[in-house]
């Protein structure tokens, strides 16, 4: 390089700072949008019984119950969550445990707001008449 271009060089990125400079800038978001958590879960797609015994399978509150966690906690949780993609572009099949811990929070939540425990379809309803066997 010569001492020329170098010289020229030079003036074109003074040239391109002080555009630049002169420029207004946007007004840029300091924080990242946070991901929104719902106000409420819907009803669980299965209902679980001894929901507040299962414990969580994953991160700061692993193995810590459902009956435990806050109502905020449990919202996260139990929230839907975007799949996540296979190097192909297609879902990855959800987890066992994952399902479970979803269908438990929802469960939870569904107990808690209506403040009685949920009667599962499986559960027979005590009308009292003793049973014939």
């Amino acid at each position: 390089m010569t001492p020329e271009q170098h010289i020229e060089i030079l003036t074109e990125l003074r040239a391109i700072r002080a555009a630049l400079e002169a420029k207004p800038r946007p007004a840029q978001a300091t924080t990242a949008a946070p991901t929104a958590t719902p106000n409420t879960l819907p009803p669980p797609a299965v209902e679980i019984l001894n929901a507040g015994d299962v414990q969580i399978h994953f991160g700061k509150n692993k193995d810590t119950p459902l009956s435990a966690l806050s109502d905020k906690q449990l919202l996260w949780y139990g929230a839907d969550r975007e799949p996540q993609l296979k190097k192909d572009g297609s879902p990855f099949p959800p987890r066992e445990a994952d399902l479970l811990l979803k269908n438990a929070c929802r469960t939870v939540w569904q107990q808690r707001v209506s403040g009685a425990p949920i009667v599962l379809a499986s559960q027979p309803a005590d009308d009292g008449e003793p049973l014939p066997f």
